[in-house]
C-alpha cells in the first residue's frame, strides 16, 4: 500500500493479481450476481487508486480491500431496494399518463443540465453528494468514509443541494 501511495502502478496490479478472486468470490456470495460482483471489486480497485493519498495504514491491505467491497455491496443492495420499491409503487399505479416525446426530451436535458452541476462541484463536494444523495448513506456514514465531521458531510451537502438546484434553475430546465 505504501508503494500504491506513492503512485506505483505496478504495485497496484500486483495487489489486483493477489487479490482480485477471493474478492470477487466474496462480492458475489454477497449480491448473488457473478458480474455484479466484478463491477464492485473493479470499483474497488478504483478508490484505492483515486483515494492511495489519503490512505491512513490502520491493518492489513486485505483488510482494507474487504472493507471497501463490503461497503460497496452494502450501496448496491440499498440501491437494488430502493429500485424494488420504486417499481413497485410505479407498478401499482394504473397507467394513465402517456408521455410525450416532449416530456421524453425535457428529462433528458433536465438529466443533463443536473449531471453538469455535479460534475463542477469541487471535488470533496461533489464526493459528499455522491455517498449521500445518489448512494444513499446518511451523514455519518458518508463521515466516516471520508474521514470527516458529520457537521462538514452536512455543510458540504447544503452547498452541493444549493449549488445543483442554482444551476438546474438558471438553466431554464424546469421551464415549461
Amino acid at each position: 500500500m505504501d508503494a500504491i501511495r506513492g503512485g506505483s502502478q505496478s504495485a497496484l496490479a500486483r495487489l489486483m493479481d493477489q487479490c482480485w478472486p477471493e474478492l470477487v468470490r466474496y462480492a458475489a456470495r454477497q449480491v448473488g450476481d457473478l458480474d455484479l460482483a466484478r463491477d464492485i471489486v473493479q470499483e474497488t480497485f478504483i478508490q484505492i487508486w483515486e483515494r492511495r493519498r489519503a490512505w491512513k495504514p490502520r491493518g492489513s491491505a486485505r483488510a482494507y480491500l474487504y472493507r471497501i467491497v463490503r461497503n460497496l455491496v452494502i450501496d448496491e443492495k440499498r440501491k437494488q431496494a430502493v429500485r424494488r420499491r420504486w417499481l413497485a409503487t410505479r407498478d401499482s399505479r394504473p397507467a394513465t399518463h402517456v408521455v410525450t416525446p416532449d416530456q421524453v426530451l425535457d428529462a433528458k436535458l433536465l438529466t443533463e443540465v443536473f449531471e453538469r452541476a455535479v460534475a463542477a462541484l469541487p471535488d470533496r463536494r461533489r464526493e459528499v453528494f455522491e455517498l449521500v444523495f445518489q448512494r444513499g448513506l446518511s451523514h455519518a456514514e458518508a463521515a466516516k468514509v471520508m474521514g470527516l465531521s458529520t457537521q462538514t458531510v452536512a455543510n458540504q451537502m447544503s452547498a452541493a443541494l444549493r449549488a445543483v438546484r442554482k444551476t438546474v434553475a438558471d438553466s431554464g430546465a424546469l421551464e415549461g
